[in-house]
């Protein structure tokens, strides 16, 4: 939340300096503005006299001004004997910040939107009331978010619901300071650029000119480039976003590009392949040394991974490597819909990813500004045979070097951060990672249905879903079809429609951020729909494409829905579209729908129970 703060309220002067016609009281009111205003002016003569009212700076330039002047080196002395002035100046108006419901709220406790805290803002936070445990790693993390008391969304713990207002305002972080500007990466992580966020109402609502908005990001790159605070970002690198397509692009910011490139070398990110392999020949002979049976080693490996050889080679997740992650996913038997290709590549404009191979195993990373996980266990690239004497297949279990190899890079990238961990651990597996050590946890189960239910919807369980079909076909003038590149444009468009009707209805924070965030996902499936192995189909009506869904083949009777979107003002559309898509996956033999977690949305699991699944399918996390 971003309030600005009234000039008059500020501390005066306490000390003693004839020079500038003062003695040792404490002015306030009128005085004290009046006194800042002469101070200021007399170290920035370009300041305007009007510009400063009776409660505060209104002018942007003048405020700008203001700041700039505080950061400068010559002025630092006078500035701690003058006036205590916030480092950074802002653009919102602090009256539109406390009517806002965008800041400060997080849709689910793991938000990449969560504001990052260096080592010395977690310390000033902590000393003005925030819970120590609020922070993972006191040398620099995202701050962990509580539950909202009026909705299923987060909090920042340092913000008051009931007053809209920042418990800690005045020591509040540079991430929060700069906001409604963002530091990213562009979308190949190439360059670093300072933005401004769409999702700002202030700036959606057309209410920041562009001269004033131009301005103001050229005063904000300045600050930002300068040595003490280009250090600052090199010490804490995830103060830099990930690339978002909701943010316009202001400038370039190449000093911090520059030094951030120096510290990746210096991490050995990218070395030359002799470093790998000598750090891979290592990790074998520690994987000999535990299939000999050394129960010591085997918990020193999963405790003290981060002493190991860490230095890998990672590669850019791209699409021509879809044929290198199918051979690995293709010998795992879970129907978890995590293992594919598409449903990790669509979200690359919030996730960077990565790969590299240890011990012969697909290692799939991901990363977003609290850090570095995995969406996968290590994938061995040949199928491993079974240990027992089971006749089922089962998903091969990854060596303990690999694993061991993972989780050291991890906490070395992560520099001890709690999101270091692996996602979607399929049931079978959970008890191997146990086993050597790991904790391992749920996490969100996928929603597995028998195809054929769902394609005749019969029997009085799923009599609300068939009358709503028959609605729509009896109402409408239709057509089901297969997607083609020519709806590409009609498909972008609709989404914009149903997200804003979706929002009208009266989503909450949570809900609305994990909305605008589906955005891109969206747009990588109707644009490379072949490249991503997507099979997709529209609903015409009145001439109109008004429903989508893409899905993809998880296993030879396993089909996955990725994407659904239907026009809401068209009653019984969308039980139509996903009855129509269970069909075609049962006329082309694919035995179950699995359609993925619920994402902890009430209405959503709502929804999906109701189509009354044959199995919740367990998924755990490792760490």
């Amino acid at each position: 939340m971003i309030v600005t703060r009234p000039l008059a309220s500020v501390q005066g002067y306490h000390g003693e300096d004839e020079s500038l016609g003062t003695r040792g009281n404490r002015s306030s009111g009128t005085e004290a503005l009046r006194w800042a205003m002469t101070c200021l002016r007399a170290i920035e003569p370009e300041l305007h006299p009007m510009c400063f009212t009776n409660s505060e700076l209104s002018c942007l330039e003048c405020r700008l001004s203001v700041s700039w002047v505080s950061m400068k080196p010559e002025i630092q002395t006078w500035r701690s004997q003058l006036v205590q002035i916030t480092p950074l100046p802002q653009l919102v108006p602090g009256r539109v910040c406390l009517s806002c419901d965008v800041c400060c709220r997080f849709p689910e406790p793991d938000s990449s939107l969560r504001p990052y805290f260096t080592a010395e803002e977690i310390r000033r936070a902590i000393d003005r009331g925030v819970a120590s445990a609020q922070f993972a790693d006191l040398n620099g993390c995202q701050v962990s978010v509580v539950p909202s008391p009026v909705s299923d969304s987060y909090l920042c713990p340092a913000f008051d619901p009931v007053t809209s207002h920042c418990r800690i305002y005045d020591v509040r972080p540079l991430d929060c300071q700069i906001y409604p500007l963002v530091v990213m990466w562009n979308v190949d992580r190439t360059q670093v650029g300072l933005g401004w966020d769409s999702k700002c109402p202030f700036l959606r609502g057309g209410h920041g000119d562009e001269v004033g908005v131009a301005a103001y990001a050229d005063r904000i790159a300045r600050l930002l480039e300068q040595e003490d605070t280009l250090e600052t970002f090199a010490k804490n690198p995830r103060l830099i976003g990930r690339f978002q397509d909701d943010v316009v692009l202001l400038r370039p910011l190449p000093s911090l590009t520059e030094r951030l490139g120096a510290r990746r070398q210096a991490l050995g990110i990218g070395r030359q392949a002799n470093s790998q392999a000598e750090g891979l020949a290592s990790r074998a002979s520690i994987a000999l040394r535990q299939a000999q049976g050394d129960p010591e080693l085997n918990r020193r490996v999963a405790t003290d991974a981060p002493t190991q050889q860490t230095s890998l080679i990672l590669h850019p997740l791209t699409l021509p490597d879809r044929p290198r992650f199918a051979r690995a996913v293709a010998s795992v038997e879970s129907p978890l819909a995590a293992y594919a290709f598409a449903p990790h590549f669509v979200w690359r404009a919030l996730f960077s990813y990565s790969w590299t191979d240890i011990d012969g195993h697909l290692c799939l990373f991901a990363e977003y500004p609290d850090g570095v996980y995995m969406p996968l266990p290590p994938l061995p690239l040949a199928a491993g045979a079974r240990q027992d004497a089971s006749p089922s297949p089962m998903t091969p279990r990854p060596s303990p070097a690999a694993l061991a190899a993972c989780f050291a890079f991890l906490r070395e990238r992560n520099t001890g951060s709690a999101v270091t961990r692996i996602e979607n651990v399929p049931e079978d597996l959970a008890p191997t990672l146990r086993a050597l050590g790991y904790r391992v946890v749920p996490k969100d189960s996928d929603y597995l249905y028998r195809s054929r239910d769902l394609a005749t919807l019969a029997g009085d369980r799923y009599k609300s879903q068939r009358a709503a079909c028959n609605r729509f076909e009896r109402d409408s003038r239709y057509r089901y079809e297969p997607y083609q590149d020519a709806h590409r444009e009609a498909g972008l468009a609709l989404f914009e429609e149903w997200a804003a009707q979706k929002e009208t209805a009266g989503l909450d924070a949570g809900a609305r951020h994990m909305l605008r965030d589906s955005a891109s996902a969206h747009r990588e499936a109707l644009t490379h729909h072949r490249a991503l192995g997507l099979a997709g189909h529209v609903v015409w009506v009145d001439e109109a494409i008004r429903a989508y869904t893409f899905g993809y083949e998880r296993s030879s009777s396993v089909l996955c829905i990725l994407l659904e979107v239907a026009d809401r003002r068209i009653p019984g559309l969308a039980q139509f579209l996903f009855r129509e898509s269970c069909r075609e996956a049962a006329g082309r033999g694919f035995e179950f729908i699995n359609t993925m977690d619920d994402s902890g949305i009430p209405s959503l699991a709502q929804s999906k129970r109701a189509y009354h699944p044959v199995r919740m399918l367990p998924n755990y996390i490792a760490t």
